[in-house]
């Protein structure tokens, strides 16, 4: 698990830095995502799979988080149970490289799991896409 801490570029102020939980196994994605999650004034943990994202749900309290399906180690679904018991409120963007009917049952699962603020998408997803996600969780704080 990495946090990536960078002073915010958005003029937001530093005290107010909100948390991305990003789970992503894609070395480069990744590196991007946390990038642009960055300079929209976010602090970012990254992890590579569903174990650092389940150990980081409690140290880290995200206010949004960014799920991989599909992982080398694991699956990004096993996440949304444990986000749905400790932080039901948050956004979750679920990503996917493997198709629309994975992103449907992914999302599915999420609503069962009672998740309340969930997006799907298909990787490669635009930056624009990313920042949309980032400033509607930034204006809309987890209740």
């Amino acid at each position: 698990m990495t946090d990536r801490v960078t002073p915010s570029l958005s003029g937001r102020n530093q005290t107010a830095e909100p948390n991305l939980l990003l789970l992503e196994d894609n070395p480069a994605l990744a590196h991007v995502v946390a990038n642009v999650a960055q300079a929209e004034g976010w602090k970012v943990c990254t992890c590579v799979d569903a174990e650092q994202a389940l150990e980081a749900l409690d140290q880290f309290q995200p206010g949004a988080a960014i799920v991989d399906c599909m992982l080398a180690e694991g699956s990004g679904l096993d996440v949304l149970g444990r986000l749905a018991a400790t932080r039901k409120d948050i956004p979750v963007m679920i990503v996917s490289g493997y198709g629309d009917a994975l992103l449907r049952l992914a999302g599915q699962t999420a609503t069962r799991c009672g998740l309340r603020r969930i997006s799907t998408h298909a990787k490669p997803f635009s930056a624009a896409t990313l920042r949309g996600f980032l400033h509607d969780a930034a204006k809309q704080p987890p209740g």
